[in-house]
């Protein structure tokens, strides 16, 4: 139906804007058949007279028409008119959901910073006690080094000491020496190897 109306009235506008054109500026090449002054006069009336039937009749049936028309353009560019508003609610709805995100993700980001930062300075801990643990063992086992050192050195030293002592009284004792002495170390040497084998 609104189709219709719409062919109608496009169909009327058309033939009024023709029928005005052809009143307006060809009216004196129509009227040009014969001599006289009374035909210009009546082609003037005429043309005033097609003009206001145009008019009329335009007017009378073509008002409903183009208002209906006008109307319905009217109504098509406010539907329009709401519907790019709608969609541009939608977009402001989305520019402030993606402020919203982008604050959201700054805080997230200064969370995961400290996060990360704190994880680092646990690892910076960690790796510090791991190497006092570690400078401790070393600092044992150089302990027990040293230790064992002084134990060899002290052992060496016991040792040359002994020998030492023996090499003097081997050197000095044969000259302080008796028969009877040699006789008591023979026999204290001899009841020796018997108690270990006996």
């Amino acid at each position: 139906m609104k189709n219709k109306w719409k062919f109608l009235s496009l169909w009327i506008v058309v033939l009024a804007g023709t029928a005005a054109c052809l009143h307006l500026f060809g009216g004196d090449a129509f009227a040009e058949e014969g001599n006289g002054n009374w035909r210009k006069t009546y082609d003037m009336v005429m043309l005033w007279v097609n003009f206001g039937i145009l008019s009329f009749v335009v007017v009378k049936f073509g008002k409903k028409p183009l208002m209906g028309f006008l109307r319905m353009r009217r109504d098509e560019i406010a539907a329009e008119i709401k519907d790019l508003e709608n969609e541009k609610a939608l977009v402001t709805e989305k520019i402030n959901e993606a402020r919203k995100a982008m604050v959201a993700s700054d805080v997230r980001f200064a969370e995961l910073k400290e996060t990360i930062v704190r994880m680092g300075e646990k690892r910076r801990q960690d790796l510090i006690a791991d190497a006092e643990r570690e400078s401790e063992f070393m600092m044992s086992l150089a302990e027990q080094k040293v230790g064992g050192y002084i134990l060899a050195a002290k052992k060496t030293f016991k040792d040359r000491l002994v020998d030492a002592a023996i090499n003097l009284a081997m050197t000095r004792l044969p000259d302080h020496m008796t028969e009877a002495d040699r006789q008591d170390m023979f026999e204290s040497y001899v009841s020796s190897i018997e108690r270990k084998i006996g």
